[in-house]
């Protein structure tokens, strides 16, 4: 064998193996994409959570049997009016929530976030809690929320 089939033999290979690179590249550069729908949801999810402050606005975002678990350890609450009447005892005496949104990846009807929750409470130090929240997005409405608390 000569020095020329060994060249042609290591381009040919190189070669090939770039092309699979290449390929491997493109695929994950497009899942990394989300698509109209999963944009669609991600948008509901983050409507969803500006609301958060206006309990009975955010709930219109919910599905009909939407099932909430606010944390992981929690029952369900089921359904926007005791979605809603949830946020209000929590939220009775002046609290609000500050939400920055760290990062956001759909796939199908699945939305999951990290996020900071800060809990501001008048004349109390605010909260911050780290979490995972995952949302299932149905027809329009978020059908399941489940937030995981990063203890």
């Amino acid at each position: 064998m000569n020095d020329t089939n060994i060249t042609r033999r290591t381009a040919f290979v190189a070669g090939a193996l770039g092309a699979v690179a290449a390929a491997g590249l493109a695929k994950t550069a497009q899942a990394a994409t989300p698509t109209k729908a999963q944009k669609a949801n991600i948008k509901i999810v983050e409507d969803f959570i500006k609301a958060w402050n206006e309990p009975d606005k955010s709930v219109a975002y919910l599905a009909d049997d939407a099932s909430v678990r606010m944390e992981e350890d929690k029952p369900p609450v089921v359904g926007p009016a005791a979605v809603g009447a949830a946020f209000k005892t929590f939220m009775g005496h002046g609290e609000t929530i500050d939400v920055k949104i760290l990062s956001t990846f759909a796939e199908g009807p699945v939305v999951t976030n990290t996020r900071i929750d800060t809990l501001k409470t008048p004349g109390k130090p605010d909260q911050a809690f780290k979490v995972v929240g995952v949302f299932v997005v149905k027809k329009g409405k978020i059908k399941e929320w489940t937030d995981y608390l990063d203890a």
